[in-house]
């Protein structure tokens, strides 16, 4: 391999597959790539594998930045994954604890409302109670894995959530979430919950960063490492490992990025199918749409800065149900049953077994492994979690083995939602290799699968994997509708006209039915090649599938940016009285245009000092451009600054890290 002596070198991990890219800093144009399974047991093991096979002939030296994408913190939000966690809510009433939704979202958070609190104006509302919060840590310090504080009005004074902060820190080792660090939004409620949603995924993406970094150090790189955020742009890792909810859609995101960089175009609608999800989106006039009131995924909206993508639990390797007329994919992740037989041929044999003596459906074609790489769980086990460990040994073990009762399953899938165990079971992946689209694992696996799903619907097996391949395109191309609509359409499954588009039947009574979007398709991610150029034909849409679709995550990844804000508000405050107030404090003025200019100013130092902090560690080449954007409201027939009741001042300040 012929090296560039200034390379960019981009990871992505998802669900599935670990990427790897090399990139030109000059060009950005790919120069290697490679992709190896994700070991969920070990991170590591993957990130190593993928790195190993680009190095060939690689001069250490000569790589500038690593940067990193991951679908990991998504994929745990929508699937419900996560660590438990202690929410302490200072000043928080019955009404917000309950409009956060914590408690219905999650099971293992425990909620503590504390005394405490400021007002809108930052002076504090009622004393913090550090007596309540002394004993809390006491009763539940040792049951959680991180701690989530938020406060009322924390964003105008965030004394209390730093007295809380400290004293978590004092009484305990566990890892801290302050809200005021995550948003300067004024919604407590949803402020708490994007809180708790960071706590859960502490883990994970330290254990990402982690596992990179020791994978770097076995090739000699030394470059500085960042992580692409929710908003395609990149963070340094440290920051990025204490604000993993910023990661949320960082692999739609950074797809976002390198879509625009494989395919050459500045507006398009994204589809970036993986394993677990396929996140959908916008780019125009290469900027990307970005949610305006926070990311949504899972079903939650957060305050996380990030691209609005449709997230859907749909990829390849989502798991396909079925009962004697209806089939379901999604939204669960399975290990694609072809994948483990490849590597462990009792898979085939206990398929065909089941063959001859069908057992339930429930468990039809489904297996337990070991995550690779990752060790027994230590500690107290119940008796059912170590009955259920008993029966696993090296190679995969059928359900129904494992499981044979239904309290045995409930609490085999608790464990799989914990990481001990993977579940493996029948996906569209695997009906892709029966159908000859995909042929990366074992084929005959695959048919054995097929052949025992379609036991229970009485369909041929061809039939049966044409149907999971048609409900997979269906379901994509809906998520496409969704987004080139705008959201104008509704459920695309509910409505008949979309549905006579998706279904691929094209007619509705005696009327030929075709939604076409506008702006081309441009698929990326693994699976894209087995099911988007029927999606375009479906939508009738221009279709564009870049060299290197399958890698594109990790392309934007390396190709990404650093890009910050800073944010000051003007309001009224009587006649003739501006309030200016920004996260350095308020000040006053008379005068509605100087109001305006010392909003610009706040704003623009703001997003200066924070490029500042964005870029430790690392050596930008040029200075930070700024852009300001106001968005100001006055009152009726006002002229010139004298009518503006309200003025938000945004600067965005944007810079290369190398």
């Amino acid at each position: 391999m012929t090296t560039s002596p200034s390379l960019l070198l981009g990871v992505d991990t998802g669900g599935t597959y670990t990427d790897a890219v090399l990139l030109d800093a000059d060009t950005r144009e790919v120069i290697t790539s490679a992709k190896s399974l994700t070991t969920r047991g070990d991170l590591a093991i993957g990130v190593s594998n993928a790195l190993a096979a680009i190095s060939d002939g690689l001069d250490p030296t000569a790589v500038r930045l690593v940067s990193v994408s991951t679908t990991l913190a998504t994929n745990a939000v929508v699937e419900g994954h996560g660590s438990p966690v202690l929410a302490i809510l200072v000043g928080f009433d019955d009404a917000m604890v309950e409009r956060s939704g914590i408690g219905s979202a999650f099971g293992d958070v425990v909620i503590a409302r504390i005394a405490g609190g400021h007002d809108h104006h930052g002076m504090e509302h009622e004393p913090l109670d550090a007596e309540a919060i002394e004993s809390l840590l006491e009763q539940h310090g040792g049951s959680v894995r991180a701690v989530a504080v938020a406060s009322a009005f924390a964003v105008r004074n965030t004394a209390h959530e730093d007295q809380v902060c400290a004293m978590v820190a004092e009484a305990t080792e566990l890892p801290i979430t302050a809200s005021s660090a995550l948003s300067e939004s004024l919604d407590a409620p949803r402020r708490a919950l994007t809180t708790v949603l960071n706590a859960r995924l502490l883990s994970r993406i330290a254990d990402l960063v982690a596992a990179v970094g020791r994978s770097l150090d076995r090739l000699g790189i030394v470059a500085p490492m960042t992580v692409a955020k929710g908003d395609g742009s990149l963070a340094v890792a440290d920051a990025v490992a204490r604000r993993p909810i910023e990661t949320i859609l960082s692999g739609p995101a950074a797809s976002m990025v390198g879509a625009g960089v494989l395919s050459g175009r500045d507006t398009f609608i994204l589809s970036d199918i993986g394993g677990t999800t396929t996140d959908v989106g916008r780019l125009t006039e290469g900027r990307p749409h970005l949610a305006p009131d926070g990311a949504k995924v899972g079903g939650w909206r957060t305050m996380v800065r990030a691209i609005d993508v449709r997230t859907t639990g749909l990829g390849g390797d989502s798991e396909v149900t079925t009962d004697r007329t209806a089939l379901t994919v999604g939204p669960q992740r399975r290990v694609p049953i072809s994948l483990v037989g490849a590597a462990h041929p009792s898979v085939l044999a206990a398929l065909l077994q089941d063959l001859d003596d069908p057992a339930s459906r429930e468990t039809a074609a489904q297996f337990v492994i070991l995550p690779e790489g990752a060790s027994l769980p230590t500690g107290d086990l119940s008796r059912v979690e170590a009955r259920v460990l008993e029966r696993l040994g090296a190679d995969p073990a059928p359900v129904r083995d494992v499981a044979p009762g239904a309290v045995d399953r409930r609490t085999l899938h608790t464990m799989a939602e914990r990481g001990w165990v993977q579940l493996v079971g029948f996906t569209p992946s695997d009906a892709a290799h029966v159908l000859g689209l995909q042929e990366n694992w074992s084929r005959k696996t695959a048919e054995a699968g097929a052949r025992l799903m379609a036991w229970y619907t009485g369909e041929e097996p061809e039939a049966f994997c044409r149907r999971v391949w048609s409900e997979t395109v269906r379901r994509s191309a809906a998520a496409v509708l969704e987004v080139a609509f705008d959201d104008r359409l509704g459920d695309p499954a509910v409505n008949e006209l979309a549905s006579a588009a998706i279904d691929g039947v094209g007619q509705l009574g005696g009327v030929t039915v075709a939604l076409s979007p506008t702006d081309p398709i441009v698929a990326v991610g693994g699976p894209a090649g087995v099911y988007y150029d029927e999606v375009a034909a479906r939508l009738a849409a221009e279709l564009i599938l870049p060299t290197r679709f399958e890698v594109a995550n990790a392309v934007g990844a390396a190709a990404g940016e650093l890009i910050v804000s800073g944010t000051a508000e003007v309001h009224t405050d009587g006649p003739g009285l501006f309030r200016v107030i920004s996260s350095t404090g308020t000040i006053t003025s008379t005068d509605g245009t100087e109001a305006l200019a010392a909003a610009t100013e706040q704003a623009t130092a703001l997003a200066r000092a924070a490029m500042t902090e964005a870029a430790t560690g690392l050596t930008p080449s040029s200075e930070a451009t700024i852009a300001v954007d106001v968005e100001r409201h006055d009152a009726p027939d006002a002229i010139g600054d004298t009518g503006l009741y309200f003025a938000r001042v945004t600067a965005e300040a944007r810079s290369l890290p190398y």
